[in-house]
Order: C-alpha cells, then structure tokens, then sequence
C-alpha cells in the first residue's frame, strides 16, 4: 500500500468531553476465586526461566533494570496491550522486569449466557486472557480496585498505555495523571502513549469524516442523550495532557513518547474474539503479508498498523536509551506486501504467525532519513582572484 506523508503544523487542542467511569464493584468471591485461578497457571519454572534472562540481558543496551524496574501495561482487554505485555516478557532488554497488567474490577466479574438464557451457571469472557498472561514469565494481572493494585502502583518505574479505543485511552490518561499528581509513582521514569495518526490533521480529509462528532443515546426510551464520536479530538487530548503533565514543571522526573499508528489490523497472539470469521481471515492475511514498517517523527501517513508491530515499537520506545524519542510523537504504518518467500510457511490461525518486528529495525527507522541530514554549514571557502 502506498503511504502519503504530510508535513502539517500542530493544531490546537480542542475541549474533550468528560467520559464517566465504566468500572463497577465486582463480587469479591469472583475475584479471589479467579486471581487463584490465575496464579495457579503461572509456570513453576519462572524463576530458573527469568535467572537465564538475566545472564543474557547484560548482553544488550537497554535502560531497564530487571532487578529494579516495574512497567505498568494499561489496556490489556485489548490486543496491543496483550502484545505489549507478551513481548515484554520475551524481549531480552525487557525480560526479567516485573510486568504488571492492572485490568477493570468487571474483568473478573461473571456475565450471563447470552445464547442460552435458562443457565445458571455464569461466563467469564476475560478469565482465558488472564490466564494466558499471567502465565508469562514475571507477569501479574491485577485488579485496579485491589489493594494489591495499590500497593504495585508505587514500584512502577515505566507505564504503557496502550487502549486501542479512545474513549478508554482518555480515561485511563486521566486516571494515571491523577495517581501522578497524587504522588502514587514516585519511581516514575518513562511514559509510552498509543494514540492515531490525524490527530494534526482533524480539518481536513480524510480525517475530518472520521472524526466527525455523534450524538448517543437519543434512540433510548429514557436514555438521554450525550456527546459521542470525534474519536480523534479525544486520541489528541489524551496526547495533550500527556504533554502538559510532562512539561509542567522542572521538577517532572519522567519523560513521555506517543507513537500514533492507523487503524489496527492483525491478530496478534491470539485469536479474535468478539468477531466474525471474515474479519479473522482478513486480519491472519494482513499479519503474514505486511511484516515491515515505516515510521516518521510527527504526523504522516495514511494506513494500516499491524498490532503486534506496534507493540514492538511501544516497546523499544520504553527500552532504547536514545534521547531522540524522548518527549516526540511518531507516526508508525504497516507496509508490504513481503516478498513470497518470507510469506512461506506462516499461517496465523494455525498459530504460526511472523516474530515480531526486532529492535534493530525499530532502532533503523528511528535514525534520520536521508533528506533530514544536512551537511553543517561552514566558512566559504576563498575563491581565487
């Protein structure tokens, strides 16, 4: 797919609207019983597994301490946050350090069978997913409304935020500025925000269809009706206040990248899960056929972001020691397709899907293109009379 760069000046930020709380109280009897469940399924060899990690850490650069940092993965009932945290675990600069995936009070709350209204016996749609990470090496799903949440929060030294709906990442931002100001991290050093690219260009199209504004709830009999869409104006005040935490003062001791990716696509580790057959298919080809990526400082292009591509990026934006990240905003897409031979041989619903995209080739697209480097400018040299 071709990708059309734009060279566009930020624009200002514009009012968001206030978005209540979704979370709610969840039968305590649930939580232990599936936080067991949980811990039951973690690998007994984790720490003979994190001991040789260690020996192999050491070989890279990275500015993570396994011994000492905590990163923080918001947004895991998504799959960019379920990447993040897998790759995490995996990644030789980042395997070792304890990784903490604080999931919503209703993740651990049971649902009724919708598709046979006369069970009694209730579902729980996140316990795989929960399980699955906490299986990962160094790995704890926490419930936000525990204590044990509480007590985490103040060892995190990096925090993701990774919420692929905007809504959601807009409150979680909110949510995690207000634990900052509060003095709930003190141990706090680098920040990475998920957001889209656009956000610069919300005047113009196509970007001012997909952020054109809705009104919700007016089909409700009682229901009243309140602001919704402009998905963008939200991904940018996310971004905004992300900026203005960061810059408040001299004293703030972390530092903050925002990597801006287009719709998402792929299915990353695991299988889709609220969809259809059609969208699987489409999102196993796009996983195979686009393996490589493109990134810029600010925002450009137009396209599609694998996840787990994007979560690769995340990643080493948390891990490279380069000051040329810190405090920027990236644009990040897909592009392909690979040639038939690097193709060959994967199939995603099969579970054999393409590694994800190596820090050496997020550290390549980092570096300044062509154009970007100009010569310094020195004496004239004299010319002979």
């Amino acid at each position: 797919m071709a990708q059309q760069r734009c060279a566009v000046a930020p624009r200002n930020s514009s009012a968001g609207t206030a978005l209540s709380s979704r979370r709610s109280a969840a039968s305590a009897d649930v939580r232990s019983s599936l936080l067991r469940s949980s811990s039951f399924s973690k690998s007994k060899n984790k720490n003979k597994n994190r001991a040789n990690h260690h020996s192999h850490i050491n070989t890279v650069r990275a500015v993570v301490d396994p011994e000492k940092d905590v990163i923080f993965v918001l947004g895991c009932r998504e799959r960019v946050a379920q990447c993040c945290v897998d790759q995490l675990s995996d990644n030789e600069r980042s395997a070792g350090c304890q990784v903490r995936a604080p999931l919503p009070s209703s993740a651990y709350q049971g649902v009724k069978n919708p598709n046979d209204i006369r069970a009694k016996e209730l579902l729980y749609p996140d316990r795989p997913m929960i399980e699955k990470l906490s299986a990962l090496d160094a790995v704890e799903c926490l419930d936000e409304t525990g204590k044990d949440y509480a007590a985490a929060l103040g060892a995190a030294t990096g925090v993701i935020l990774a919420s692929e709906y905007a809504p959601t990442l807009l409150e979680d931002v909110r949510a995690f500025l207000a634990n900052v100001a509060a003095g709930k991290l003190p141990k706090l050093k680098r920040v990475v925000v998920l957001s889209h690219i656009g956000v610069e260009r919300r005047d113009v199209e196509p970007w001012k269809l997909m952020n054109r504004k809705l009104v919700l709830g007016t089909g409700v009999i009682g229901g009243v009706a309140k602001p919704g869409g402009a998905p963008l104006d939200r991904w940018w005040d996310a971004e905004e206040a992300i900026r203005a935490a960061a810059t408040a003062s001299d004293d703030v001791a972390w530092t903050y990248t925002i990597v801006r990716v287009g719709d998402l696509r792929g299915n990353g580790p695991t299988s889709v899960t609220y969809g259809d057959a059609m969208l699987a298919l489409v999102d196993n080809a796009f996983d195979v056929r686009m393996q490589d990526i493109e990134i810029e400082e600010g925002d450009c292009f137009e396209g599609y972001t694998k996840r787990q591509s994007v979560a690769a990026v995340m990643n080493r934006m948390l891990t490279t020691p380069s000051f040329r990240v810190l405090n920027k905003a990236f644009s990040v897409v897909s592009t392909g397709p690979v040639d038939r031979e690097r193709r060959r041989g994967w199939d995603v619903a099969k579970g054999k899907s393409p590694p994800p995209i190596s820090d050496k080739t997020v550290d390549e697209e980092l570096q300044p293109k062509e154009e970007e480097e100009t010569a310094p400018q020195g004496v004239p040299a004299p010319v002979p009379t």
